[in-house]
C-alpha cells in the first residue's frame, strides 16, 4: 500500500554509507523513523535531496507499506518540499529545536497527533511572529501544555483538587497527581508553588508575562517526570 504524508524532520543521523535514519512527525502516524538513500556523499543530487531535510520544513514523503514486516522502520521513496516553511533564526531556532526534541523523546511511535500537529505547526508561526523573549516562552508553555494533553497527562488549571474555581489573587501548591490545593489547605506544603493568576491564564490561554515563572517551573516539573534523568539538550543553549 502506498503512503503519503505531510511531515517535518524532528532527527537526522547517518545511516550507512549514502543514507540517513530520519525521524517524521506526521498527522496520521506522529513519529516515526524512515531510511533515505541517497542524500549523503559527494554527488550533487545527494547534497540536494540532504538540504530539503532541515527542521521547519514541511515535506510531502511517500513509501509502501508492507504486510507482516517486523520493523517499524521506512523506506522512503520520494520526498519533496511543501508550500509550508518556517525559516526560524537566533532564539526563535532554539525555541523550535526544543519543541522538536520533546516530541522526539515523549511521542510514541506510529500514533496519530492530528490536532498535535496543528498546535506545533501555530507553535513555529508563533516563534517566528514574536517580538521578545517572553512572547517566544508563553509559545512554548503553551504548547508543553498541548503535548502532555495528547499524552493524556493534562493539567487542570481552573479548578483545584477540591473543584474549587481557582482563586486569581490565592497562593496554591500544584501537585502533578492531583492538581492544585491553596496554601490555606494544604498539611504536607511538599507541592510546586504556583499563583492562581498564573493557573489561570493557562487556563484561560491568556498571554501574562508576570506568569512565566511560575508556568516555568510549574511545566518543567511536570515534563521531567516523563523524560526522565536525561537532560533536554536544547535547554543548554539558551544559557
Amino acid at each position: 500500500m502506498e503512503i503519503e504524508q505531510s511531515a517535518f524532520v524532528l532527527h537526522s543521523r547517518p545511516y550507512r554509507e549514502t543514507s540517513a535514519l530520519v525521524t517524521f512527525f506526521s498527522p496520521d502516524y506522529g513519529k516515526f523513523n524512515g531510511i533515505i538513500r541517497g542524500v549523503r556523499g559527494g554527488r550533487k543530487t545527494a547534497s540536494q535531496k540532504s538540504a530539503l531535510l532541515q527542521p521547519f520544513q514541511l515535506l510531502t514523503i511517500q513509501w509502501r507499506e508492507r504486510a507482516n514486516k517486523s520493523s517499524d522502520l521506512v523506506s522512503i521513496q520520494q520526498f519533496e518540499r511543501a508550500d509550508v516553511h518556517f525559516p526560524l533564526t537566533g532564539e526563535a531556532s532554539i525555541c523550535g529545536l526544543y519543541l522538536n526534541e520533546l516530541l522526539y523523546r515523549l511521542l510514541f511511535t506510529k500514533i496519530g497527533v492530528g490536532v498535535l500537529f496543528n498546535d506545533y505547526q501555530q507553535t513555529l508561526y508563533q516563534l517566528l511572529a514574536a517580538h521578545n523573549r517572553a512572547e517566544q516562552a508563553w509559545s512554548l508553555r503553551q504548547f508543553e501544555c498541548h503535548l502532555l494533553n495528547e499524552l493524556g497527562q493534562g493539567i487542570v488549571c481552573d479548578t483545584d483538587l477540591k473543584e474549587q474555581p481557582i482563586k486569581a489573587k490565592a497562593n496554591y501548591y500544584f501537585y502533578p497527581e492531583t492538581g492544585a490545593i491553596n496554601v490555606e489547605q494544604d498539611g504536607l506544603k511538599t507541592g510546586i508553588p504556583i499563583q492562581g493568576s498564573s493557573l489561570l491564564a493557562l487556563a484561560e490561554q491568556r498571554y501574562s508575562e508576570d506568569a512565566l515563572p511560575d508556568l516555568k517551573r510549574l511545566l518543567r516539573t511536570v515534563l521531567t517526570q516523563y523524560l526522565g534523568e536525561k537532560p533536554i539538550m536544547t535547554r543548554q543553549l539558551f544559557k
